[in-house]
């Protein structure tokens, strides 16, 4: 950890955003330890203005607020004003004077305040928007969780430089998990808002997404779901003794499962459900057949001979041989779209 970040750790108490005696908490916060990491990944310096996407506890901003000290500034975005107007009542008890709070959707950023130096965000959009990219000063940094796959919950984190012509370039990916960062307040209990292809609500929420919607229409999503919340087969599969290790290297397999064929026509597949399980898998699945492993290493099938539960061992055994790469590994892309610019990634 810099001495910037951890100066600025030490002047200001989480507990006093994430757990105030008055205002109460919040249902969501980031762990400090991946707050750290993602500071130092922005590289924030005093006297920056800085766009922060996902006010949240309002923490993340009192941080950067002392990072880039008086001669900076601070504009913080969420698209709950409870947790703007929370955060703005905590500022203020501390006499934070260089932040600004903005309730809205942060897709469009905040024009009258750029241009910024950095853009970080806490919160995990499909894609780059270009109201972003636009507000930045050449040479900006912006450094946010993204979606890497138009699968559901396949996200990274990409770090990236707005060049002297105000294009993104050098795209470097790393590993994060964070909310999905809609352009209403997520309501939704256990079910991403985006790419979802089937769900089933109610007291036993679940879902699946699809890499291959539009390569078959003929094929229904929702049996490749009965086929993952039902499975005929299942088996430990353990890539760690520790629970924590486990699920860092479930998202590394993750990560992996993405490169190898991330692309819009793919049999990749995720599955999750809410309450009181909250799965979430990674797998394949071809309309027919389906499997996916949990991030707490259940693989799931529709039978044991299933050409789907086939190919994810046999993916499993390659990412080991390749002494199980991460996000870090992977080749990160940008293409350019009509909302702004879209990440994926390719095995390098």
């Amino acid at each position: 950890m810099s001495d910037l970040i951890s100066t600025a750790v030490q002047a200001v108490s989480r507990h006093h955003y994430t757990n105030h005696p008055e205002l109460g908490s919040v249902p969501q916060s980031t762990a400090q330890a991946a707050i750290e990491r993602d500071l130092a990944r922005a590289a924030v310096e005093p006297g920056m203005r800085v766009m922060e996407i996902g006010t949240g506890t309002g923490y993340t901003g009192a941080l950067l607020a002392e990072m880039v000290g008086a001669s900076g500034h601070v504009v913080s975005i969420d698209i709950d004003p409870g947790l703007t107007e929370r955060a703005g009542k905590l500022h203020a008890e501390r006499g934070v004077s260089n932040l600004t709070l903005v309730s809205g959707d942060g897709h469009g950023g905040a024009p009258e305040q750029a241009p910024y130096d950095v853009v970080i965000g806490w919160a995990t959009p499909t894609h780059i928007p270009a109201a972003w990219v636009a507000q930045c000063a050449p040479g900006a940094r912006i450094a946010t969780p993204v979606y890497i796959a138009p699968v559901a919950r396949t996200v990274g984190h990409v770090t990236l430089t707005i060049d002297d012509q105000g294009e993104p370039v050098d795209p470097m990916l790393g590993p994060a998990v964070y909310v999905d960062m809609g352009v209403e307040i997520n309501t939704t209990l256990g079910i991403p808002l985006f790419f979802v292809d089937a769900s089933v609500e109610g007291e036993s929420p679940a879902w699946v997404s699809v890499g291959w919607r539009e390569m078959t229409p003929e094929q229904d999503p929702g049996d490749t779901l009965a086929m993952l919340q039902y499975p005929d087969f299942s088996q430990k599969v353990a890539f760690s003794n520790l629970e924590q290790e486990q699920a860092a290297r479930w998202r590394d397999f993750r990560a992996y499962c993405v490169g190898q064929e991330g692309s819009s026509r793919s049999n990749l597949t995720a599955f999750g459900t809410g309450a009181p399980d909250w799965i979430t898998a990674i797998g394949f699945s071809s309309g027919s057949n389906a499997a996916v492993l949990t991030a707490e290493g259940e693989l799931l099938g529709n039978r044991e001979d299933s050409p789907a539960v086939i190919k994810l061992h046999d993916v499993i055994r390659a990412w080991q041989d390749a002494d199980r790469p991460g996000l870090e590994a992977s080749r990160a892309q940008l293409t350019r779209s009509a909302e702004g610019w879209i990440v994926s990634a390719s095995l390098a």
